[in-house]
């Protein structure tokens, strides 16, 4: 039996990466996971399998009560939390302390009240309490804090016990602070209801993100997370700066699937981090790359993160048109990153990768229906049909991708579910999603099955289905752990966003906001802006959008801005605080897996960005930008946007054609906001500044500080 040979270097390297992992994810976590063994170690993975399988089920075959669903939803959660990470600190031992399992059970106790008093607690809660109503609530909302606290860290639940605070000492506050003020029973009974806890937040996290955070899973399972990325490499790894536009191409595939920022940073940085340190990107550079490229994978469509859900929740806008208005600010946001990165690559003379180095393209495009679930999920959504039947179609169609895995059969063989999908939704159009779901399904074991007769496959038909099924458990149990902060941090904010209308602070902020857009509308936007940024510092961008969009989008839409407008608006500021110091958590993050400055880094990856700064303007002056007017308006607004975010590029960078001086950086600057403003003559005098800047940097000979372009 062959031994590998002990490798110092390399086992060194491991306990790097290992260490700096850890270092990075302690940003997105407030508990390090315990380490479980035995009978204990069994039973969370049976909680996790069957916590993802009670979604499926209830969202495709056996529905139940809105309210008792979302209360399974957290406090199972919950439960599996309270057992998997530790209490404080660092992880000691392999076993749940005894409080840990009485809090679980005290969670799932909350639950099956809930249950047994349904009809009551319906004509009930917040009028007529009994004491067990208001002890349940107090007991179930303590858990829902410690719940955030150990999966998202302390700036969520602390926010949250700051409202609770301001709701109770509210009749004592001054101002816009001042409300009259409520009893405990009140109070508690309110917050622990589908106005609080159990509202819009929850909704969307159990309705929606679970479900895609479950497809997620069996895309990684399936290992189509590895072909997008082999794609990325190929695509644009000999390029100048290759690895980084390759870390930017795949941070859209993980970003969009994640409502985590740094999780995306964790997923994909630790490989293409070191691989940008390889070719001549500096440690700081290499880390606000992956930050900022990361950050932005939770503005691509389709399924931007978690926030597409949200937003549908809060707004009734359907989600097929929130998902199609974010097309072009995507684009603009990477435009942005990806600008940054070539300058850079430019001035620090930074090649790509050897072809040598790179997997080759073409052999890949044979595997290239390994993205079935994709061409599924897209089809079932195009079709205009629910997010949920895409969703579950789209898992399905991943069995089929583990199946032809396990059996080593042609990809190819893929092609036919794909087709007969397509077929089945023009031949049937207005057939049930799940007559189309089932023929896709079904046309693709058939192949899978004639295959498999031909004696096409190398492997044992018993053990091939036993590793499937050992596929879709992990998926599941794996689906259940990333579910976690995103159900506690959407049940977390369901307190504020419950304090927040039963106080009426809201509408108190919009009066506040209003009178400032008296005076300047420019400047309450600004504010506005301050305000979602603020509010996202330290914490997911789920919960940094469900809050802001209850507090700061309402406002926006009082002072006249249309509700799609706004809450994009918002949106944008919410994932862009993960960047944005000084409590960048994604800079952060990308800076402990390059071993770099954190400073530095958030401060680089905050400019690489730029754009999600200055681009949330343009839905509320020029709404064109979310596919919203006449197609001449769209494309004007696009292109001179686009120019705009190119200039800031290179003011921020100070190289074009050589180092540009201070006079030169402000031109670039000027031209740039000119055109973003949009009108006919600013984007006359932007054409102009911007002509002036290259006629000059062409005419005039490269300077001896310039470098040579490398491609």
């Amino acid at each position: 039996m062959n031994q590998h040979k002990p490798d110092p270097a390399r086992d060194q390297l491991e306990r790097e990466t290992a260490a700096a992992e850890a270092d990075a994810e302690k940003f997105d976590f407030g508990a390090k996971a315990r380490h479980l063994s035995g009978w204990q170690l069994g039973l969370v993975f049976a909680l996790c399998v069957l916590y993802s399988a009670f979604h499926l089920v209830v969202l495709n075959v056996l529905p139940m009560d809105e309210w008792v669903f979302r209360a399974l939803h957290v406090n199972l959660g919950a439960a599996i939390a309270l057992s998997l990470y530790a209490t404080w600190g660092r992880a000691k031992g392999s076993k749940i302390p005894f409080w840990d399992l009485a809090l679980g059970l005290a969670a799932l106790g909350c639950s099956a009240y809930i249950w047994w008093q349904l009809d009551e607690l319906i004509v009930r809660t917040g009028v007529l309490m009994t004491t067990w109503d208001v002890i349940v609530s107090a007991i179930g909302i303590l858990i829902v804090i410690e719940f955030a606290r150990r999966s998202a860290g302390l700036a969520l639940p602390v926010l949250a016990l700051v409202f609770i605070v301001y709701g109770i000492v509210g009749p004592w506050l001054p101002g816009v602070l001042y409300h009259r003020g409520y009893g405990f029973d009140e109070f508690s009974t309110f917050l622990y209801s589908m106005e609080g806890i159990f509202g819009i937040t929850t909704a969307a996290a159990a309705q929606y993100i679970v479900l895609f955070v479950i497809f997620a899973a069996f895309l990684q399972v399936s290992k189509v997370g590895d072909l997008f990325m082999n794609l990325a490499f190929a695509l644009v790894g000999r390029a100048r700066g290759g690895p980084a536009k390759a870390a930017i191409l795949g941070s859209i595939f993980f970003g969009m699937i994640s409502g985590s920022g740094v999780a995306n940073v964790v997923a994909s940085g630790t490989f293409t981090i070191p691989v940008m340190r390889r070719i001549g990107y500096s440690r700081s550079s290499a880390g606000a790359i992956e930050a900022a490229a990361s950050t932005g994978g939770q503005l691509a469509p389709p399924i931007m993160g978690a926030g597409a859900f949200i937003m549908a929740e809060v707004t009734g806008i359907p989600y097929t048109q929130i998902a199609l208005a974010a097309l072009l600010p995507c684009f603009l946001y990477y435009l942005a990153v990806y600008a940054h990165v070539d300058i850079e690559a430019i001035k620090e003379r930074i090649d790509g990768l050897p072809a040598s180095e790179l997997p080759r393209f073409r052999p890949m495009m044979r595997d290239i229906f390994m993205l079935l679930p994709l061409g599924i999920l897209m089809c079932f959504l195009i079709a205009g049909y629910s997010v949920i039947s895409a969703g579950s179609w789209g898992i399905a169609s991943a069995v089929l991708v583990l199946l032809r895995n396990r059996f080593e059969l042609d990809s190819r063989l893929l092609a036919v579910p794909l087709v007969a999908c397509i077929l089945s939704l023009v031949l049937l159009p207005t057939a049930a999603a799940n007559t189309h779901g089932m023929l896709a399904i079904g046309g693709g074991l058939l192949a899978l099955l004639g295959a498999l007769a031909s004696g096409r496959s190398p492997v044992r038909l018993g053990g091939a289905l036993k590793e499937t099924g050992r596929d879709i458990l992990a998926a599941l149990e794996g689906a259940s752990r990333q579910s976690l902060q995103l159900a506690a941090v959407c049940a977390c904010a369901g307190i504020i966003v419950g304090v927040i209308g039963l106080t009426g602070l809201g509408g108190r902020f919009s009066a506040l906001l209003l009178g400032m857009a008296g005076q300047s509308e420019f400047f309450a936007l600004f504010f506005a802006m301050l305000v979602a940024l603020i509010l996202g510092m330290g914490m997911p961008t789920t919960a940094a959008y469900a809050i802001a969009a209850s507090v700061v989008a309402p406002s926006l839409q009082k002072m006249g801005v249309d509700a799609l407008s706004a809450h994009f608006f918002v949106f944008y500021y919410a994932v862009i605080s993960t960047i944005t110091p000084p409590i960048a958590l994604s800079g952060f993050a990308g800076a402990a897996l390059a071993q770099a400055n954190p400073w530095t880094t958030s401060f680089k990856a905050m400019r690489y960005g730029i754009a999600a700064y200055i681009v949330p303007f343009l839905f509320v002056y020029h709404s064109e930008i979310l596919l919203r007017g006449e197609p001449l308006a769209i494309v004007h607004v696009l292109v001179t946007a686009s120019l705009g975010i190119c200039g800031l590029a290179i003011a921020s960078e100070g190289w074009f054609k050589g180092r540009l001086n201070p006079l030169l950086r402000v031109l670039a600057v000027v031209a740039s906001m000119c055109l973003f403003d949009g009108g006919l003559y600013t984007d006359l005098a932007g054409f102009i500044l911007g002509g002036t800047l290259l006629a000059w940097r062409f005419a005039r000979p490269a300077s001896a500080s310039a470098r040579p372009q490398l491609h």
